[in-house]
């Protein structure tokens, strides 16, 4: 057998490749879970990046994941900018170095009934939880090509957490969000992209009944599941003991 021949003057062996980082922007944390899903995926390797209306609610998040050994990166942005949300999604992703997940949580309320709430403030709302939605997805989907485990994951709030009677604004822009999610998941899933509806069916806060750090596990458990589209999650009630993560349906 003839000799190896011998390897092109000048070649060594091949550079190591960069790490693969795993980036996830969270747009709109709120007040109620943000920190702590942001701290659930973190402490699970994820680089950190939030979209928010004010610098107030950085520094918070800032100094409650510092709280954690976290870090993150965070900007200000208005989902009924396109381009600018655009922009700004695109930098924070660079800075992440790639996005694997987008949590789209920003939400616009508006107290009353549908025979009180005028038409042009429930335009205002459907602005941001849904075409602010559409906005978001159309924005991510390039940056979440062939990234592996990429996902986009959107709140979705239960009729025990919003009664249409008192929130009819909140509830219609809520259910306007779940049909989007259904409409454009099959799309994304022929790019590779899961689309996961989550829906909390029950007010979140430290007393509960959702307590905080049950809906980020309940978050990471519908980002982490191998299959599913909508994932519940309900307080524990008479015909259940307990709830349990995750509620596929």
């Amino acid at each position: 057998m003839p000799p190896e021949p011998p390897p092109p003057a000048g070649a060594g062996p091949e550079p190591p490749r960069p790490p693969v980082t795993r980036g996830l922007v969270l747009v709109g944390p709120g007040s109620a879970f943000g920190a702590e899903l942001l701290i659930r995926f973190g402490l699970e390797g994820f680089r950190l990046g939030v979209v928010a209306r004010s610098t107030d609610t950085l520094g918070r998040l800032t100094e409650e994941l510092a709280s954690a050994g976290l870090t993150m990166r965070g900007a200000v942005a208005d989902v009924t900018d396109a381009a600018g949300f655009g922009a700004t999604l695109a930098g924070l992703a660079a800075d992440l170095g790639g996005l694997t997940v987008l949590v789209y949580n920003a939400k616009l309320s508006i107290r009353g009934s549908a025979f009180s709430v005028p038409a042009d403030a429930l335009n205002q709302t459907l602005a941001v939880n849904v075409t602010g939605a559409l906005t978001a997805v159309q924005a991510a989907t390039p940056l979440l090509l062939d990234r592996v485990g990429a996902t986009i994951l959107v709140t979705v709030a239960g009729n025990r957490t919003e009664p249409p009677g008192g929130r009819f604004a909140l509830a219609a822009g809520k259910a306007g969000l779940a049909a989007l999610a259904g409409a454009v998941g099959p799309t994304l899933a022929d790019q590779g992209i899961r689309m996961r509806t989550v829906v909390l069916d029950g007010r979140v806060g430290p007393a509960g009944p959702l307590r905080p750090a049950a809906v980020a596990d309940h978050f990471w458990q519908a980002y982490a599941a191998p299959r599913g589209a909508v994932f519940r999650l309900a307080p524990a009630g008479p015909r259940r003991p307990a709830a349990t993560l995750p509620l596929e349906v």
